[in-house]
């Protein structure tokens, strides 16, 4: 292979001291001399770069290529500096030219790009974004680009950056009006033709798939630690200390078990450990991947911002605290060490429960069997609307056909009808992002509106312009404040799932009750609180969904535990071995078949229902949110519910729901599924993530934003729920091939749903549900329960809180006298219905000379006035003026004379202006109750 390479080439290996390529530089090379689009496939460490930039390189030599020839993207900053060292060290001594974009780049050397051209430019796409959106001088010089290598696509076939990514190279090929190459390298896929497709698009070269099938032997180690909660945080950072390795890389699921665990090390006297995770600054960061360079550091506490290939040397070893939520992930973080050809990965996993154990023995099976995750592709359309902007921004104006077949060209978008994207294009025209004229698209003026150059910082609203090219999903927070001062930070999604008004949270080592949540502000008013009852433990918050796989996996162990008795005994400590074996034997001891996949064991404990069963998480998700809905509409809106891969459960109910669930038929389940998601977390913060995109910047409007809705929705069932596996799985329950055990005592993996914090119901916008629901109307509690899916009790107490207000919210009831029912209504409507046909009766006394006594109260202030109903007719002014006060409390309304079957009709917080109704209301009634 050598002897096909440049003499300049041949000479660099000569002075890298490579007898040869390697295994995958080897296979690589003839597919991309070829010009075939190429994806390679290689665990880390095996110098997939060189593999995709030799033959380039080659190429580049031999022919005349003019700047910019390459692009290189990867989805990490982090990894830029890394890769410019690594590609400049081959080009500069062939004279080619390296540049660098993203953010943090400084200006001097974004300016220097104009000046020296570079042949090689490494960026992410939110770098590529800004050059085709706006960087109107620099970008004409990617008329001359002749490949794309697209590296860690794995990482971004997931997210919506990817998707962005496979428009942005659509987008990149209609500009030069060039197919140009593209490569894409990749650690370990699953459906690697799907990868393919993804990043090749519209192209119409040829296609090669180059995989290593080299599977690298990898050695773990499963410990279980104490989990006693006081000292869980100090147990962990003890078996840690006694594990590290200098250098380690300790992975945590979380930003909050980073520093928690960063603390606890520090307390036993570490000098030389790091943290790095999304949170910390670029200056933190940089100086923990320096020390790992350098040698210096005993160890990094990092989330997975140091899963992907950022060179930090040799890594010794890796510590998983608890175990990774895919075998992606946890072969990506085991892979960081052994980082070489033929070295071998070394891990330990440290778990806190009996079930970390489960999942860690499980991932490791999958990883040694070679499974791994399909990848999840988000075909979102608020990237669809923000790339159709960025064509605009480049262009001025765009065709809407021209648009249409470039977006069409990407993979992600090959199903994607012209109507549907027409669909899309009017509603950003409605909310002004863009406007049509003729068949062309331009710039609309909210645009700016949101996307702004000086953002206001009081404004709720509006974003920083830099932020319009990126789709990367910040983890938005909502920032805790006591007197103004920030307190911390907690993530958006976990406050939209879990916290409410006078919960008490933990942030920093101290206790705070929250007293308002702000959705606009994305902000939380705290007050101080003592320790104790109610607090959210946050670090449990962070279970995020986990793999069908490892589900498939822990099955396969409980039913067969014998068969891994003595892999067992190689990989796991006394501990996590003795635990694994007491939780399936705990079953037997209590004469209960195992909650695999066949049986659900169903306990009632404190007011909480908890179905224990192996499920996959989408399943169980879908089922805690049918329960959750049925719970609000029946009984209470205090209720909430968790789910996972063990099962799934639910409080606030006195039934069993899932019962009633069972004999539901299927449309209606279906029905109750769309409408508990419409008021899920989830789906809350899947809306707010894409308002930005669409040119929202007000209020959703449910008969006006339809479109929006239904984005947000779809994405949300995409994501985390799933319709038709839940439907299959309650027929088998129906058909008797899942069965139902009911038992006071489920077994141990009740522990692993409890473990999960609970879900509440947002139902921030209540109050606009009722306003919408009663507009023009007037309904009994019980219809408008119906209507708005939430317990008639819960409904009633929020619309006596809303008679009490005033403006817009306002309600009143009155009596439906042909019913003799309460109807409750919008105050500004009262009129309309009094004046109306259908409820004429409800205001037309029987007997207009009967005397009546009505008391009013307002305050401290009682007055007591006599009428008749013909007064009220006649001389409404007369009556008014004997009554002092203008906000009515209370007034109370009965016949003059005691009679033995007097009756008592009673209003609350109405106005003068609606009073002279209201008593013909109650005579009205209160003579249909004599008379009868």
């Amino acid at each position: 292979m050598l002897d096909r390479l440049d003499q300049r080439l041949r000479q660099l290996i000569k002075e890298k001291n490579w007898s040869k390529l390697t295994n995958i530089q080897e296979m690589s090379f003839e597919p991309i001399s070829n010009g075939h689009n190429t994806l390679i496939i290689a665990p880390t460490g095996y110098g997939k770069t060189e593999a995709a930039l030799l033959p380039i390189l080659n190429k580049m030599l031999k022919e005349d290529v003019k700047p910019v020839t390459v692009i290189y993207i990867t989805p990490l900053k982090a990894l830029i500096n890394d890769l410019l060292y690594r590609i400049e060290w081959w080009s500069s001594r062939l004279g080619f030219l390296v540049n660098r974009k993203h953010g943090e780049v400084p200006q001097k050397e974004k300016n220097l790009r104009l000046k020296r051209i570079p042949h090689i430019m490494v960026t992410t796409p939110e770098g590529l974004e800004i050059d085709l959106d706006w960087a109107s001088r620099f970008r004409e010089h990617y008329k001359n680009v002749r490949w794309v290598i697209v590296d860690e696509i794995h990482e971004l076939i997931n997210s919506k950056r990817g998707t962005q990514l496979a428009i942005l190279l659509e987008r990149l090929k209609n500009f030069i009006g060039y197919d140009f190459q593209r490569i894409g390298l990749s650690a370990t896929v699953n459906d690697e033709k799907k990868v393919a497709k993804f990043l090749f698009g519209s192209s119409e070269r040829k296609m090669s798939i180059i995989r290593l099938n080299d599977s690298r032997n990898f050695e773990i180690r499963i410990h279980k630690i104490d989990h006693n909660v006081p000292s869980l945080w100090k147990n962990a950072a003890d078996k840690i200390n006694q594990l590290i390795e200098r250098p380690t890389l300790v992975f945590t699921n979380s930003r909050f078990s980073t520093e928690r665990l960063h603390e606890e090390l520090e307390k036993l006297g570490n000098k030389e450990i790091y943290v790095h995770h999304s949170s910390v600054s670029r200056d933190l960061k940089n100086l923990a991947e320096g020390e790992l360079r350098s040698g210096n550091a005993k160890a990094v506490v990092c989330t997975k911002t140091l899963e992907l290939g950022i060179h930090v040397g040799d890594i010794k070893k890796v510590i998983m605290l608890r175990p990774p939520t895919s075998v992606a992930s946890f072969l990506q973080r085991l892979g960081r060490s052994g980082h070489l050809v033929h070295g071998v990965p070394k891990g330990e996993i440290i778990c806190f429960y009996d079930f970390d154990v489960l999942e860690a023995f499980a991932l490791y099976l999958s990883a040694k069997n070679g499974e791994i995750e399909k990848p999840f592709i988000d075909d979102g359309l608020d990237v669809v609307a923000r790339e159709l902007v960025g064509m605009i921004l480049q262009n001025q104006k765009v065709g809407i056909e021209e648009a249409y077949n470039v977006i069409h060209g990407a993979f992600v978008y090959r199903n994607l009808e012209f109507s549907k994207f027409m669909e899309l294009v009017n509603y950003l025209a409605k909310n002004n992002i863009i406007k049509i004229e003729d068949d062309s698209l331009k710039l609309g003026q909210g645009f700016f509106k949101i996307w702004r150059f000086n953002r206001d910082i009081k404004s709720g609203w509006g974003k920083d312009f830099s932020e319009f090219f990126s789709l990367i999903n910040n983890d938005e927070t909502f920032t805790l404040k006591y007197n103004g001062v920030t307190v911390g930070e907690i993530d958006a999604v976990y406050v939209y799932k879990h916290v409410r008004s006078n919960d008490v949270i933990r942030i920093s080592g101290k206790f705070w009750k929250v007293v308002r949540i702000n959705t606009n502000k994305n902000t939380i008013d705290v007050t101080p609180a003592n320790e104790g009852e109610g607090e959210i433990p946050i670090w449990k918050g962070e279970n995020t969904s986990k793999s069908s796989l490892m589900v498939e996996y822990i099955k396969k162990i409980m039913r067969d535990i014998n068969e891994y008795y003595l892999l067992m005994n190689e990989i796991m400590d006394k501990n996590s071995k003795e635990s694994i074996m007491k939780l399936i034997s705990e079953y037997g001891k209590r004469g209960l078949d195992m909650p695999t996949e066949n049986v659900i064991l169903v306990e009632n404990k404190e007011d909480e229902w908890i179905y224990t069963v192996l499920i996959d998480e989408k399943v169980s998700n879908t089922l805690s949110h049918i329960l959750l809905y049925l719970v609000t509409k029946k009984y209470t809106l205090n209720a909430s519910s968790r789910s996972s891969i063990y099962g799934f459960s639910v409080k606030g109910t006195p039934t069993d729901l899932l019962k009633e669930i069972i004999n539901m038929d299927e449309s209606k389940i279906k029905k109750i599924i769309l409408k508990s998601i419409l008021r899920s977390p989830v789906y809350v913060a899947t809306l707010k993530e894409i308002l930005p995109s669409f040119g929202k910047i007000s209020k959703v409007n449910q008969s006006e934003d339809k479109f929006l809705i239904r984005e947000a929705l779809r994405q949300t069932i995409k994501r985390y729920f799933s319709i038709r596996k839940t439907l299959e799985f309650i027929r088998k329950v129906k058909e008797g091939k899942i069965k139902i055990v009911y038992t006071e005592n489920a077994g141990p993996l009740t522990e692993a749903i409890l473990a999960h914090a609970q879900i509440r119901p947002w139902l921030f916008d209540l109050n606009i549900s009722i306003y919408h629901s009663l507009k023009g109307g007037a309904y009994t509690v019980s219809e408008l329960s119906e209507i708005l899916g939430v317990s008639a009790k819960s409904l009633e107490n929020k619309l006596k809180q809303l008679r009490r207000t005033n403006g817009k919210y306002k309600v009143m009831s009155f009596v439906d006298v042909d019913s003799r029912e309460n109807r409750w209504c919008l105050y500004e409507d009262f009129i309309e219905i009094v004046k109306s046909e259908e409820y004429y009766s409800s205001f037309a006394p029987l007997n207009n000379n009967e005397i009546f006594v009505a008391d009013f109260k307002s305050g401290d202030n009682e007055v007591e006035v006599l009428f008749k109903p013909i007064d009220l007719i006649n001389n409404p002014e007369e009556i008014l003026r004997k009554i002092p006060f203008s906000a009515i409390e209370e007034v109370k309304i009965r016949e003059a004379i005691d009679t033995s079957y007097q009756f008592v009709q009673k209003y609350y917080h109405v106005g003068k202006d609606v009073i002279v109704y209201l008593l013909l209301n109650a005579v009205a009634y209160l003579q249909s109750l004599k008379y009868s």
